[in-house]
């Protein structure tokens, strides 16, 4: 192995006709170029889907739990229950389920989410109000609700500008007799204390109320949807989430953040492997330049070739020169992508040179978000070891016909 990997590290490092020189600089930076844009794109995917779910994590609470079987369960002293367990540091109740929410002649189907005064510990909502405040005070005869941003956009319903809106739900349990329709509608006038904005699929369709107001609309006394809780700092979730299992027994699931959004998380993992794909056959490519760098070698080393076959070295360690050479090829385009890629990755993540809206401050974020990941120059760099032995292997039958024939003459 020694004398194989000795000629091709001269071979590698040595001069060569123009044209070889010239191929060879260009398969280079193919596999760099292509191998840096990889890291670009991935740390840029890592980086949106970072930020997502971070607005994601801003409304979702550390462990949500609900029952297994129906839409609501009753409380019976479950949250207190919760509450006393080691490492659990708030709980809160939550009622949600679709509304009506109409303003004049405007309206749009809602989800209705009532929330005790709890809510504030395990979620950073307040953080995310951008106008007016986080206010569910309620009497019996108006409410105030805070709602997305997407909502006021439908029903252009200002905070504290006094124009109120009705909710209205239907009982489906009702909906028999001859004056089942006035029966089963329940309506409430409401006030918008404030609006919040997170994510389009909160800002659209959430608008969040007191839970008395959510157990009244939905004619549920004691009933919830789900138990919201916060784990205390310095207790891993793990642990925790095994407590409460252990607690509430088979009648209840209990979620952490990345399994009360699964299918987005989901989504995201499938979307970064078709990436990975995609750039893996692009880097592919790449490396028939180097597949053409090779055999342009083989030629022109064909003398050398004959003279150490007749030299009794075999047509395996000649092959092996060659597969060797290919490979250092690719090593160095690959080593100078991940480098290149880490870098500008990096600068992006730091510095911010890519602005979103030219900085405009438009945007919920004025940069490109960008996340480079070590696993990611790992999965990258064995991505460029199996493209390199590829490529490396394919033109190595030429070596045998080089090394049948005789040693030509300078």
């Amino acid at each position: 192995m020694k004398l194989p990997l000795f000629i091709a590290r001269r071979y590698f490092s040595s001069k060569k006709s123009a044209l070889v020189a010239i191929i060879g600089k260009v398969a280079v930076l193919g596999i760099a170029v292509s191998t840096a844009a990889m890291v670009l794109i991935l740390s840029v995917m890592n980086g949106m889907n970072r930020f997502v779910a971070e607005r994601f994590w801003n409304m979702d609470a550390d462990l949500k739990i609900e029952a297994v079987k129906g839409k609501y369960f009753e409380d019976a002293g479950l949250s207190e229950r919760l509450a006393r367990l080691e490492g659990v540091q708030a709980v809160s109740c939550v009622l949600q389920d679709q509304a009506l929410l109409a303003c004049g002649e405007q309206n749009v189907m809602i989800r209705l989410k009532g929330v005790d005064s709890a809510f504030g510990m395990v979620s950073d909502i307040r953080a995310q109000v951008y106008s007016g405040s986080f206010d569910l005070s309620h009497d019996e005869h108006a409410a105030f609700v805070v709602m997305g941003g997407g909502v006021y956009d439908q029903l252009r319903v200002a905070p504290g500008q006094g124009e109120a809106c009705r909710l209205y739900v239907v009982d489906g349990n009702l909906l028999n007799g001859p004056f089942a329709m006035q029966q089963a509608v329940c309506s409430f006038p409401v006030y918008a204390s404030g609006l919040f904005s997170t994510i389009p699929e909160y800002d659209n369709q959430y608008v969040f109320c007191h839970l008395d107001l959510a157990r009244r609309m939905f004619k549920s006394e004691n009933a919830l949807s789900a138990i919201e809780t916060k784990v205390e700092p310095g207790y891993a979730l793990k642990d925790v989430k095994k407590r409460i299992r252990e607690e509430l027994g088979d009648g209840f699931t209990v979620k952490d953040r990345m399994e009360q959004q699964q299918a987005m998380f989901k989504s995201m993992k499938v979307e970064k492997l078709i990436v990975v794909a995609v750039f893996a056959f692009v880097m592919l490519i790449a490396t028939f330049t180097m597949v053409a760098d090779q055999m342009l070698l083989m030629y022109e080393k064909r003398r050398d070739v004959a003279i150490l076959a007749s030299m009794g070295l075999g047509k395996g360690k000649l092959r092996r020169v060659f597969f060797l050479n290919g490979l250092l090829v690719c090593l160095w385009g690959t080593a100078a992508g991940l480098l290149l890629g880490s870098l500008l990755a990096l600068g992006q993540q730091k510095a911010g040179w890519v602005k979103l809206g030219g900085g405009s401050g438009n945007y919920i974020t004025d940069a490109y978000p960008v996340w480079l990941q070590p696993s990611d120059l790992l999965l990258v760099l064995c991505i460029g070891l199996l493209v390199g032995t590829f490529a490396s292997a394919l033109p190595l039958g030429q070596v045998n016909v080089f090394a049948g024939k005789p040693a030509e003459k300078e």
